[in-house]
């Protein structure tokens, strides 16, 4: 298993214009492409002393190269045809992400009129590059038009078919390919039935924050219901994997979230820390033994500032906003969702198909750009 300013952001799930990005490669593109920054809020705290120097350590081995598997051969899906995708494909084409080897399953008619759309437009000249980049990587036996779905499926075919592969997708529209008879509620879903996989976690990885969640595209009405021990020890197992695999942390501190305001205040708003968190920490403690510590349940809203601040490793949430939304308020730019329990290692950008802005090459490639590091095992994956 393998494990400046901001711009106006968009309900879709993407942010408008250049904003700070992508100087590391912008020379490759004659243009603003792929320079990575991090728009950190005033007013969170800084890293304690004590916890400083873990920090850095953390930092310098990952930077030195010791994300597992380097240089690893990418599939690429374009996502859904009508949001960001293709146009984060040919940006981050022109200006390196992609390699020779590497494979696009994308429709090329769809990419070719893209390319046309762009080039009376700002975005002319990386989209030319793209192109010209992109045609050698598309899958052959992709058809001109085509749809998320089709598109998802040849690049799980793939991917499973060649070991040692890795597997970024772009954003898709879930509503749409399930009016397609999709029947799966996500990404993550879909590959982990695609790949037989009982254990497969969502884990949110940026700069400063790793956050696993125990369940995930399920609506809060019915996560009470469904949360159980055993979402949370898979949660905080993959999690851990995660961390100690790929981001260098021998011995973890992870904190495990409560469920309810203030974790339960002790029983009076709520029993689930009692019933299932608590349970699943010593369980946890169990299984991990001296491989990871595992500290809770915490209060979800000092959790994360006292996560920021080098106090934890990474938490666990026990619901989708619950852990994305204090996430993406950190690390809309350059967030990634790792899909841990795979065959093969599977990340995706943190935003969604943001249609109100697609084909006009506004959108910010930052991370897709941290994806594409990721899958690909490069060493410098943030900033």
């Amino acid at each position: 298993m393998i494990g400046a300013g901001l711009a106006q952001r968009h309900a879709s799930g993407q942010i408008r214009g250049r904003g700070p990005i992508q100087a590391s490669v912008a020379a490759a593109s004659g243009g603003p492409c792929c320079r990575q920054v991090q728009d950190r809020p005033a007013d969170l705290p800084t890293q304690p002393t004590r916890r400083s120097s873990r920090r850095r350590a953390l930092r310098t081995r990952v930077d030195a190269g010791t994300v597992a598997e380097p240089m690893r051969r990418l599939v690429l899906s374009q996502g859904d045809p009508d949001g960001v995708g293709p146009e984060l494909l040919l940006r981050l084409a022109s200006c390196g992400a992609l390699r020779s080897g590497d494979l696009v399953v994308a429709g090329h008619a769809n990419l070719r009129r893209l390319v046309e759309r762009l080039s009376s437009s700002p975005a002319a000249s990386w989209a030319t590059s793209g192109w010209r980049t992109i045609v050698p990587l598309l899958l052959p036996s992709a058809s001109q038009e085509l749809g998320q779905v089709e598109a998802l499926t040849l690049a799980v075919d793939h991917v499973l078919a060649s070991p040692g592969w890795g597997l970024v997708t772009a954003p898709i529209d879930k509503a749409a390919c399930m009016a397609q008879g999709f029947a799966h509620a996500g990404h993550t879903e879909y590959l982990a039935q695609r790949a037989g996989a009982t254990d497969v976690a969502m884990v949110m990885v940026g700069p400063t924050l790793r956050v696993a969640l125990a369940t995930v595209h399920i609506p809060l009405s019915e996560v009470s219901r469904r949360l159980d021990v055993a979402s949370v020890v898979r949660a905080g197992t993959r999690l851990v994997e995660a961390l100690r695999g790929i981001f260098g942390v021998q011995v973890p501190r992870v904190g495990v979230l409560g469920l309810n305001p203030h974790a339960g205040e002790k029983g009076v708003l709520g029993d689930e820390e009692a019933r299932i968190v608590g349970p699943a920490i010593a369980a946890l403690s169990r299984k991990l033994g001296p491989q990871a510590q595992f500290l809770g349940p915490l209060p979800a809203d000092t959790a994360f500032p006292h996560h920021a601040a080098g106090r934890y490793d990474g938490l666990v949430g026990m619901y989708h906003d619950q852990a994305l939304g204090p996430f993406k308020l950190l690390h809309f730019r350059d967030g990634v969702n790792l899909t841990m329990g795979l065959p093969f290692i599977r990340t995706s950008p943190d935003h969604g198909t943001a249609k109100d802005i697609a084909g006009r090459g506004e959108a910010d490639p930052a991370s897709m750009l941290c994806a594409i590091r990721l899958a690909r095992g490069e060493s410098k994956v943030f900033g």
